[in-house]
């Protein structure tokens, strides 16, 4: 399931439940998550033990804006990087290298994620390797035996092979790459003895 942010109509029912005398557990039901979200939540925003909807979501957002990845960079230094890629034929590794001795701190993957963010292509023209990636096309060997001859697909296994009794074996194969060695496993299925 993927991470959302708690949304401020949220903290006030979390806040309003609270107010109410609910359980964690009976919050998240009526917001629609998880009972750690809400614990997580009055963990880390309750101010002198109290929670308050407004200052929970103003402390939420402060934490957000000092995540590196959400810091903007000034539109100076932005446009000093891209000078110096445009007219300079810098790479962003130079530009990062050279601003960061001017005592500015940017990193040449936030530089490629602005050449990227430039659909015009503009950017990327400047770059050496035109933001192309080079891909390794490794040798596709097929593999020599692809398929076992006359044999029988576990779907067909006999209803007495259900692993009740003894004498019941099950065979695993791997081939190796470019069908250099194998593994072999055999496996009794009632007592789960490995060969």
């Amino acid at each position: 399931m993927k991470y959302k942010q708690l949304t401020r109509e949220q903290r006030y029912a979390i806040s309003l439940g609270l107010k109410e005398g609910k359980t964690q557990k009976a919050i998240a039901l009526q917001i629609g998550v998880s009972a750690s979200t809400v614990s997580r939540e009055l963990r880390r925003n309750k101010s002198h033990r109290v929670y308050s909807y407004s200052l929970a979501d103003e402390m939420s957002r402060e934490r957000r804006e000092r995540l590196p990845g959400n810091r903007k960079i000034p539109s100076a230094l932005e446009k000093e990087a891209l000078r110096l890629l445009v007219e300079e034929d810098w790479s962003p590794m130079q530009i990062s290298g050279y601003l960061k001795r001017k005592g500015y701190k940017i990193s040449h993957e936030t530089l490629y994620r602005r050449i990227r963010a430039d659909f015009s292509g503009e950017l990327a023209s400047h770059c050496r390797h035109k933001m192309k990636y080079r891909r390794h096309i490794s040798r596709l060997c097929p593999t020599k035996v692809t398929n076992i001859p006359n044999r029988t697909s576990i779907r067909e296994r006999p209803l007495e092979a259900d692993g009740t009794r003894f004498g019941d074996w099950e065979m695993d194969l791997i081939v190796g790459k470019e069908g250099k060695g194998a593994i072999l496993t055999l496996t009794e299925r009632s007592s789960n003895l490995l060969l």
